[in-house]
């Protein structure tokens, strides 16, 4: 499958992960360069170094974490002595100093880059074989937006996940009954669980809304696992694109609205629903006024410092069809943070044999460190980590499980304005201003204008 990349959803994803280290920016706590013993912080070259070590380098994006970094190259050097690692810090211009270093000769050997870096900069990029032990326990839907044509070029440093925040603690106040996520399996399933929760006095749900909320995160389940695999998504937008699929007698859209239906009927910001303000919400769920609220699972960062400490929290999956016997309807919608990539063009096979153990290392050996670190979930299903988070717990979970569907139309297919443009629709059927009818002429409009 050759690829069709574009740049996807970024602002909103800067906007909506703030809490997320893999995906957000901020200040770096070195401002510039450093390494982890103190050398020359430059990556391509000649391999020796006058140890007799295979000389690598290290560059991160993630800010503020440098620290933490430089202990795990620390405990890498240790148990590998015969290599030595440069760390390069992150700085406020990630992929303008990534460029500066190829142009200087100085590539980095590994780096932790966005997908669409990577594969801009992809005759630059190793491949990883499908034997590498890092890209072993990685579902390929991980992996999907770091592949063009068949071939990997990066491996996946976190895993985030959008779904259904629930106060479990909550719900069984308001019910009465004990309450287990996988006892939603379809949308009658959820309306029901509403109705209980109403009738105990609490607002069942809630949403955000905002554009990027609704258009990118909510809508986007139109397009992505509901579809199948990514050559299935990729197929289904075409037809869209194309005119081939009216939406008025597609189930899947209707599956999608019909999930976003109940949400609006139950929702607590029902009486102002375009305000979004996801502090407000997170304190909502958190004081137990609501019992549950779509959002991805760094939204414990809005719920964390208000919680009492004694409710119990977890992220369920969207139910998006009435089927109960449809698996989509608990599986998570999962995609990557950022990836490692591995230079080729100006690091020699020793140094991309080193680079290799040092991913290696990073996501197994040391993945507790890095587990604490992201303060995400990691790609594996033999992960052996313990998670602050109970939201990214839920998702490792469901990672474990294998219940978890591709969102690489979400990842790699939407354009860069598909949540400002189709969050406005959704603004509008969210408030009654649009039918679900004029709300998708207008989704599909904006999709044959993609041609």
């Amino acid at each position: 499958m050759k690829k069709q990349f574009k740049k996807v959803i970024a602002t909103a994803l800067v906007s909506v992960m703030a809490c997320s280290l893999a995906a957000c920016g901020g200040g770096s706590s070195s401002g510039g360069s450093s390494t982890a013993d103190g050398g020359s912080s430059s990556g391509g070259g000649d391999s020796s170094s006058s140890g007799g070590q295979v000389e690598i380098s290290l560059y991160t994006t993630i800010p503020g974490k440098d620290p933490e970094f430089e202990e795990i190259v620390a405990d890498f050097m240790e148990a590998n002595q015969d290599v030595k690692v440069n760390y390069i810090a992150y700085d406020s211009s990630e992929k303008q100093k990534w460029m500066t270093l190829y142009s200087g000769g100085n590539a980095p050997t590994v780096s932790i880059m966005d997908a669409i870096d990577i594969l801009d900069n992809i005759d630059n990029m190793a491949v990883f074989n499908a034997d590498d032990e890092v890209l072993q326990g990685i579902d390929s839907s991980y992996t999907d937006v770091f592949t063009v044509d068949g071939n990997v070029y990066g491996v996946p440093d976190a895993v985030q996940a959008m779904g259904i925040i629930y106060n479990k603690t909550t719900i069984e106040k308001a019910t009465g009954e004990a309450f287990d996520p996988a006892s939603i399996k379809c949308i009658s399933d959820l309306e029901a669980l509403c109705e209980k929760i109403q009738a105990g006095g609490v607002s069942p749900l809630m949403l955000t809304g905002v554009d990027w909320s609704l258009g990118s995160h909510f809508l986007s389940q139109a397009f992505t696992g509901i579809r199948g695999g990514a050559e299935e998504q990729e197929a289904y937008i075409a037809s869209v694109k194309d005119g081939s699929v009216d939406f008025k007698n597609d189930a899947g859209f209707n599956g999608v609205m019909d999930t976003f239906d109940v949400f609006a009927k139950y929702n607590h910001n029902a009486k102002d629903p375009l305000v979004g303000n996801t502090d407000i919400d997170g304190q909502a769920i958190a004081n137990g006024d609501v019992a549950m609220w779509f959002m991805g699972d760094w939204g414990w960062s809005y719920i964390s410092s208000i919680a009492n400490g004694e409710d119990e929290f977890g992220l369920m999956a969207v139910p998006l069809t009435d089927n109960p016997s449809d698996a989509i309807n608990q599986q998570l919608g999962v995609f990557p943070a950022k990836g490692f990539c591995l230079d080729k063009s100006q690091n020699d096979e020793a140094q991309q044999e080193a680079g290799k153990r040092l991913i290696r290392f990073i996501m197994k050996d040391d993945a507790q460190k890095m587990a604490d670190l992201l303060e995400t979930a990691l790609p594996y299903a033999d992960a052996d980590v313990n998670y602050s988070s109970p939201l990214v717990g839920s998702t490792q979970s469901y990672v474990e499980s294998g219940n978890t569907y591709s969102t690489y139309a979400f990842s790699s297919l939407l354009p860069s304005d598909f949540w400002s443009e189709n969050g406005a629709t959704m603004q509008q059927y969210l408030s009654g201003q649009a039918s679900r009818e004029q709300a998708g002429d207008a989704i599909q409009n904006y999709w044959k204008a993609q041609q």
